[in-house]
């Protein structure tokens, strides 16, 4: 008899678990239902209540709405706290957010290493997005040691589950023969699929493909359609390459590109299942025109301010790159193409990108403005195909803390400034940058003027201008003491790191 009242009292145990899980289901159930439909108040009460009591659900849940501010303030240690708990219980979206707040150093310090333990967790529970990002961990080498194999495995994973950012990037690998066997047709086939999805960088790497022939054969009117979806959606390289290619297409070539963009627009708003840049285009053999021989019409210097990843930056004057159709900068002796990132006529300044390796960026004073009498040096690159090729540094002092009619942007100075110097740095004397070189008085029409021919009048644009700039357009930059001195030889080696000749072509 005390067995099967031992039985019995197991069987009441057992329906009352199920009872209480299966309410915890409907109350967890009801508090996603409120989530998506935007009613925060009504999910937060739902979740904080099930997520103290250890739902593995709610937890991430309520991790999430500290994440994104929904229903509460937004707090990240909050959202790492919550991320935590139900990682911890194995729940996968948890543990892949979790990644994400250890690599970006949201709630936490920044931990590659913990990024890495995290994503993989969600990975091996099949969770695409943090496969994804552990192949980029394993690609950029983050937290682990670098392997193209690892890599390409993880995003296959994600790529199979239709992830289009994971199918972008395998298509980068096959093209690269990272990790794998270079493969044009590879490539382009995982460029296809995230494309179909309508992902701007495969759109543009759809446009590269058919561009230079990789996989496809070379179509123009193709390439032009692909770069000029991608451009839409806001794709800077994609814009770049689009602009450039529609030279060397006829008026009727480009009506048909235009056509074919919004063909495929259409078919992927549809969610056509199909290969899209195979739509057929009439008349697409027409002859494509010569790209016509730009001519260097200008010349100026610029000064490398920061790097991001490959991408280097760039500042030079605004009137230096000024309609030009394409400029390029010249560095240790080789010529890279540029394009101009942000360009201002209002304080004569621009902010090119470029991919010059091994550069060491300039870096800004920390004094909050140049001093009336101090020594500077003015570096670039004067009278190009006149003087020598190599920098050509000058010396003097600031002579005014303002320029012509009192204009608070410039700083007069007496070191020298030719054609060609403009958009070079301005060294204080321990090599940081207090300005840029942006004219020289008009000595003739002073002289006209006054009666007598002025000298060493030159002015720059100081820097407090040129790091707000900076600042808008959210390029980094480095601060530096000013009160160790160097001597000359030693200003013109540092100048010599960063400091670039630009040429325009028209």
């Amino acid at each position: 008899m005390n067995e099967m009242k031992k039985i019995i009292h197991r069987i009441i145990l057992a329906v009352a678990l199920l009872t209480a899980t299966s309410a915890l289901a409907a109350d967890f159930e009801k508090g996603v239902k409120a989530y998506e439909r935007g009613k925060y108040k009504a999910a937060l009460r739902q979740f904080r209540a099930l997520a103290e009591e250890g739902h593995a659900g709610a937890q991430f849940y309520l991790g999430l709405m500290y994440d994104n501010g929904e229903g509460l303030p937004e707090n990240a240690h909050q959202a790492v706290l919550w991320y935590h708990k139900a990682a911890e219980q194995g729940y996968a979206d948890a543990q892949n957010n979790l990644g994400v707040m250890y690599e970006k150093g949201e709630g936490v310090p920044k931990d590659a290493i913990q990024a890495v333990f995290w994503y993989r967790k969600a990975a091996e529970q099949g969770f695409a997005i943090a496969q994804y990002s552990l192949g980029r961990m394993y690609a950029n080498g983050w937290g682990i040691r670098k392997d193209y194999s690892q890599a390409v495995f993880w995003y296959r994973k994600a790529a199979e589950q239709r992830l289009a950012l994971a199918q972008c990037n395998l298509g980068v690998m096959y093209f690269n023969g990272w990790g794998v066997p270079q493969d044009y047709n590879q490539a382009i086939s995982w460029y296809r699929k995230a494309a179909e999805q309508g992902l701007a960088e495969a759109h543009n790497n759809m446009g590269f493909m058919y561009l230079n022939g990789k996989g496809v054969p070379t179509d123009y009117i193709r390439a032009y359609a692909w770069f000029n979806l991608s451009s839409a959606k806001g794709y800077k390289n994609a814009e770049k390459a689009r602009d450039g290619l529609q030279w060397r297409m006829t008026p009727s070539q480009l009506a048909k590109s235009q056509e074919l963009s919004r063909e495929i627009e259409s078919r992927i708003a549809q969610g056509y299942e199909g290969e899209l840049d195979s739509l057929p285009v009439a008349d697409a053999s027409e002859p494509v025109l010569d790209e016509p021989e730009p001519e260097m019409e200008g010349n100026g210097s610029g000064f490398v301010i920061g790097r991001d990843g490959e991408t280097t930056f760039i500042v030079t004057n605004h009137h230096v790159v000024e309609d030009c159709a394409k400029v390029t900068v010249v560095f240790a002796g080789k010529s890279y193409e540029a394009s101009v990132r942000a360009k201002d006529a209002n304080s004569d300044l621009a902010l090119l990108e470029t991919n010059i390796p091994n550069t060491q960026p300039a870096s800004f004073s920390h004094l909050s403005r140049a001093r009336l009498g101090e020594a500077v040096t003015a570096a670039g690159y004067p009278l190009q195909g006149l003087l020598s090729k190599s920098l050509n540094v000058t010396g003097g002092n600031v002579s005014a803390l303002a320029g012509l009619g009192d204009d608070a942007k410039h700083l007069q100075i007496t070191a020298p400034l030719q054609p060609g110097n403009s958009g070079g740095p301005l060294l204080d004397g321990a090599g940081n940058v207090i300005g840029v070189a942006a004219s020289k008085l008009n000595a003739i029409a002073a002289a006209e003027l006054t009666g007598d021919l002025p000298q060493n009048v030159n002015f720059a644009i100081k820097a407090g201008l040129v790091r707000s700039f900076l600042d808008i357009h959210a390029v980094d930059y480095q601060r530096l003491p000013s009160e160790t001195k160097l001597e000359p030889e030693q200003l013109a080696e540092r100048a010599r790191q960063f400091t670039v000749a630009v040429h325009c072509w028209k």
